[in-house]
């Protein structure tokens, strides 16, 4: 299945239990413009009779890397663990990032457009559970033509309590795309 654009990229703060994985907060975390998925697996090889005679592969961890147009405080401060405060008159906030900082375990969605055979679906991933770092971030001086500059944020794909790493679904409609992601991450209101 071909896929091409990138669109609506959420997050909300994971809680597990012994036994259930709950999300809370949900929030969008940026217009997307670039998600990337690589995932490691462990391997075993059993040999016998001068062959390979098991083999098992098994998701180890994954490594998750966005980039979208800005990553405002709040979701730095999920994200990240960092510590937001309010100065001058209640409507500025102030960021303090610390080097002790650790931020929570979250569940990441976003969807694509696929087409197979001239037929176009929503492909919706969500991600169970995944702890991010530090975001890299670029910046220049303006000269003859305008260059945005945009965080690029690098995330541990992990499993959940359940022993999921990912859940994914494809739609017909960008509508349902968008309120499967929706109720994932517990964000209220209509897509």
């Amino acid at each position: 299945m071909a896929q091409i654009g990138l669109k609506y990229l959420i997050c909300s703060k994971l809680t597990e239990t012994e036994t259930e994985a709950t999300y809370a907060g949900g929030k969008i975390m940026a217009y997307a413009i670039k998600a990337d998925m690589s995932i490691e697996v462990n391997e075993g090889v059993l040999r016998g009779d001068d062959r390979i005679i098991e083999n098992v592969k098994e998701f180890k961890s994954g490594k998750l890397t966005l980039n979208g147009d800005h990553l405002d405080y709040e979701t730095r401060a999920l994200i990240l663990g960092h510590t937001l405060t309010t100065i001058e008159s209640g409507t500025n906030k102030k960021m303090t990032a610390k080097g002790s900082d650790d931020g929570a375990f979250v569940g990441v969605g976003f969807y694509a457009t696929s087409i197979k055979n001239n037929i176009r679906g929503f492909r919706a991933i969500w991600l169970t559970k995944v702890k991010f770092g530090v975001p890299s971030e670029s910046m220049e001086t303006r000269g003859e033509a305008i260059n945005f500059q945009t965080p690029t944020i690098e995330g541990t794909i992990l499993t959940n309590v359940l022993d999921v790493w990912k859940e994914e679904a494809t739609f017909p409609t960008e509508a349902e795309a968008k309120t499967w992601l929706n109720t994932m991450a517990s964000i209220g209101g209509t897509p």
